[in-house]
């Protein structure tokens, strides 16, 4: 008796610790697609889904048979209408994910290195050339750098600056830094496939290569206009506009492990 007893608490405790454990790892999910998607096309559109999901809820709780009717219908074909109006996202966030398998770390930038880029950036701003600048993280940008220019040379502002002057025949494309190091210029980057985030403002192919490139991989771009001489910030898909030397500091800061 003794036994069974203890038998039946120890597996209601273990039916328990499960259920407890089901709900953190939604969550953890949840949350992981919640960061994805934030502030894209997609979370607008998952907004809407959501919407949809808590009317039809209220129709089927005040019985209305119609609208539950018509709702039902429409969310058994939600899982393809998801992946058609998903897929620039899903494909984006696959490869975050893949980039961060097995707790992979960052390549942590020097400081130093980082602020002589930071200068040159704002010295091209204010002699109004263009620049593109690509910040290797995780995944690997080796399959970009192969297509380019290959420089693997020391970071300086004199070269930065050389490299975007209009008469360099590789100022045209994106100069890619990694491990602490100029590793190619003149590299095409793919135009994005997500809408972008800035629909009233005109932008270019500087910007939307840099959208294209942080849509992916988990690089982070900086981006100089040469019609506007306004330095901007691309990192997931995001673009952050028209950024101050302080506001971009602190921003990659945030974005790279840097090491003081």
């Amino acid at each position: 008796m003794f036994y069974s007893v203890s038998n039946f608490i120890s597996t209601t405790n273990w039916r328990y610790f499960f259920y407890g454990l089901d709900i953190i790892l939604v969550a953890i999910l949840f949350y992981i697609i919640y960061m994805l998607m934030y502030n894209t096309r997609a979370y607008s559109i998952a907004v809407g889904f959501i919407i949809l999901f808590f009317i039809t809820i209220i129709a089927k709780i005040f019985g209305l048979s119609t609208l539950s009717w018509i709702f039902d219908k429409f969310f058994q074909v939600g899982l393809i209408a998801i992946v058609v109006l998903f897929q620039a996202e899903i494909k984006h966030g696959l490869r975050i994910l893949g980039g961060r398998a097995f707790l992979k770390k960052s390549f942590r930038y020097d400081e130093d290195q980082i602020q002589k880029i930071l200068s040159a950036t704002f010295n091209l701003s204010y002699k109004g050339y263009g620049a593109l600048i690509v910040f290797q993280r995780n995944i690997s940008l080796h399959s970009l750098v192969d297509r380019a220019v290959k420089l693997n040379a020391d970071i300086s502002m004199e070269l930065v600056e050389s490299i975007f002057f209009k008469n360099n025949p590789i100022h045209d494309g994106a100069a890619i830094i990694m491990e602490n190091r100029i590793a190619a210029a003149s590299a095409y980057l793919p135009l994005t496939e997500i809408e972008p985030q800035i629909k009233n403002r005109r932008l270019g192919t500087r910007h939307r290569a840099a959208l294209g490139v942080s849509e992916q991989t988990d690089a982070v771009v900086i981006v100089v206009s040469e019609e506007t001489q306004c330095v901007s910030i691309v990192h997931n898909g995001i673009l952050e506009y028209n950024l101050s030397r302080e506001e971009l500091d602190r921003r990659i800061g945030e974005l790279l492990e840097i090491k003081k």
